[in-house]
C-alpha cells in the first residue's frame, strides 16, 4: 500500500494523508493549466498592491511564490478572507483543467489530508494535529465537481 494512503477499518474509508507521489496534483505547488500554480494565485491574492501581486505571479516556483507571499502587504481583514479566497483558487485550479478535475474526482470519497512537515496546522496536519482547511476545501470542490458531473449526466 502507498505510504500516502491509509485504510481506516473503523470507517471503511480511504484516507490520503499527504499530497505527494501519485497525489501531488492535490498540492497547491502542482503546476496548473492557466496559472503557474494555485500557490502563486493564493499568495498574490493576499495583497491589493499590483507590484507585489505581479512579483508573486512571476515567481519561478511555487515555493518562491510562498516566500514572496510572506513579505507582501496584507489586505485589511486578510484572516477573515483567506479560506474563501483559497476556495476560489482551488475551484479555479480544478475548473480550468479537466484532467486535474478528473484526478480529483477519482479520489472518490477518500478523506483528503494535507499532511506536512513544515508545521502548518491551519491548512493541513502536522504530527497528527491540524485543522486541515486545504483538505476540507478540496473535498468540497470534489463534491461540487461531482454534482456538476451528475447534472450533465441527467440532462444528456
Amino acid at each position: 500500500m502507498d505510504m500516502n494512503m491509509e485504510f481506516n477499518l473503523k470507517k471503511f474509508k480511504l484516507r490520503i494523508l499527504s499530497f505527494k507521489g501519485e497525489f501531488k496534483f492535490l498540492s497547491n505547488f502542482h503546476p496548473c493549466k492557466k496559472i503557474k500554480s494555485a500557490e502563486h494565485l493564493y499568495q498574490a491574492s493576499k495583497t491589493v498592491l499590483p507590484k507585489e501581486q505581479k512579483g508573486v505571479m512571476r515567481a519561478e516556483t511555487a515555493r518562491r511564490a510562498r516566500e514572496l507571499g510572506q513579505l507582501v502587504t496584507l489586505k485589511k481583514g486578510w484572516d477573515d478572507m483567506k479560506v474563501p479566497i483559497m476556495t476560489k483558487v482551488v475551484r479555479k485550479k480544478f475548473g480550468d483543467d479537466p484532467v486535474l478535475a478528473q484526478q480529483l474526482l477519482d479520489t472518490g470519497d477518500a478523506e483528503l489530508i494535507e499532511g506536512n512537515h513544515h508545521k502548518d496546522r491551519f491548512w493541513g496536519v502536522y504530527r497528527g494535529k491540524g485543522e486541515n482547511h486545504l483538505g476540507i476545501i478540496l473535498m468540497k470542490v470534489r463534491e461540487e465537481l461531482r454534482e456538476e458531473e451528475n447534472k450533465k449526466t441527467k440532462t444528456a
